[in-house]
């Protein structure tokens, strides 16, 4: 793998960040701007990406090899809730607002972060692998994590139908491409390219957007935060490759769930938390600290682990 692919990528996703932060602080971004802008992320340029890995991706997965293959997805998945769980029940570190600082450490910002960064490294296989994740995501995000932050309330249903998302439904049909390798007329998938050469740039901004109404002193005056931050984009992705390692001997794949596995905090914790009246004010503080720290640790995870 060619380290300065990753660092010239990074040094990328900073300065974009950067300029949706900024932006989004001098009020030249609005916030139903931003919203809107990670609607039309999320909803229709990352599903192009993740349709476009099903179209591109020279792969051939016999039903053991893609059992394998969903395994080592969820069990990377669980990992994250695993350990942020313990932390949080075991230790004196979950006192204050525990659902949120459980979910800060498990929930990673992979469809943001991860599917450009592996885009980039391994192209449409590793995208796939990436959009798989999604599914284990989707469904702790909105079983238990829902029911985490609704924790002391009175309605604490589910609604099972949040966990079918856009991106999800992409996911299934990249599978079917993989499978069935249909033939796609030219124009299509021209369209669905260009869609998805717009992802990366746009999830940048947006994140930095998504962010700008957080202070920068703030978010590093917090210790307790300095922790999470630890566990999500160290502990969490270090335990993953010792795990995931014994589940496969495919590289890629292994060094793609490190990857998501090091992804900062996912802006959907804060907004499920403005959501159901938890703390999102803390919450977003530690996405802001941990996806700053994340632009050096990612690339140090991935030459460490990677070599």
């Amino acid at each position: 793998m060619d380290f300065s692919i990753l660092i010239n990528k990074m040094i990328v996703f900073v300065v974009l960040m950067l300029v949706g932060y900024v932006l989004a602080k001098r009020g030249t971004l609005s916030p139903a701007f931003t919203r809107t802008a990670s609607w039309l992320t999320i909803n229709v340029f990352m599903c192009a990406t993740i349709v476009n890995s099903g179209l591109s991706a020279n792969l051939t997965l016999t039903a053991g090899e893609f059992g394998k293959l969903v395994l080592v997805v969820f069990v990377m998945q669980l990992i994250g809730y695993l350990i942020a769980a313990l932390l949080t029940r075991l230790t004196p570190l979950g006192r204050d607002r525990g659902p949120e600082f459980e979910l800060l450490m498990s929930m990673g910002n992979s469809m943001f972060i991860a599917l450009p960064i592996v885009d980039a490294l391994f192209g449409p296989v590793a995208v796939f692998y990436v959009s798989l994740s999604c599914i284990p995501f989707n469904v702790l995000l909105y079983t238990y994590g829902v029911l985490r932050l609704k924790s002391g309330q009175r309605d604490r249903s589910l609604h099972p139908k949040d966990i079918i998302s856009p991106p999800l439904i992409a996911t299934l049909i990249s599978l079917l491409l993989i499978v069935f390798q249909p033939p796609m007329p030219t124009a299509i998938r021209s369209v669905i390219s260009s869609m998805n050469g717009a992802t990366m740039p746009l999830s940048m901004v947006v994140i930095g957007a998504s962010l700008g109404g957080v202070s920068l002193l703030d978010a590093f005056k917090n210790g307790k935060l300095y922790l999470a931050s630890a566990v999500r984009l160290l502990l969490i992705p270090v335990l993953t490759w010792l795990i995931c390692r014994f589940l496969t001997a495919d590289p890629v794949l292994l060094l793609t769930m490190v990857i998501v596995a090091a992804c900062p905090s996912a802006v959907v914790v804060t907004v499920l938390c403005v959501q159901y009246g938890r703390d999102s004010v803390y919450t977003a503080e530690g996405t802001l600290q941990n996806t700053v720290f994340s632009m050096l640790t990612i690339p140090m995870i991935v030459w460490l682990l990677g070599r």
